[in-house]
């Protein structure tokens, strides 16, 4: 079977940032997730014991939105 090289070594041909980034869209999400709500802590206080406190926070609230809006099939 013969196969067809689409990107040889060396190369970026074929790559699409597109395909990259929904690829990559759980990691993207969940970064954005703690780093919201962490960039947030880190302004409004010094304490670090109160910036976990606000990205925890912060965290719970932005999943429980994406729970709400999400339609969760049972398996």
């Amino acid at each position: 079977m013969v196969e067809k090289i689409i990107s040889p070594a060396q190369s970026m041909t074929g790559w699409r940032f597109k395909e990259w980034f929904l690829g990559n869209w759980k990691t993207l999400k969940e970064i954005i997730k703690v780093g919201v709500p962490l960039g947030i802590g880190l302004l409004v206080t010094p304490s670090p014991y109160l910036v976990v406190l606000i990205t925890a926070v912060g965290k719970l609230l932005l999943d429980s939105g994406e729970y709400y809006f999400s339609t969760i099939k049972k398996k």
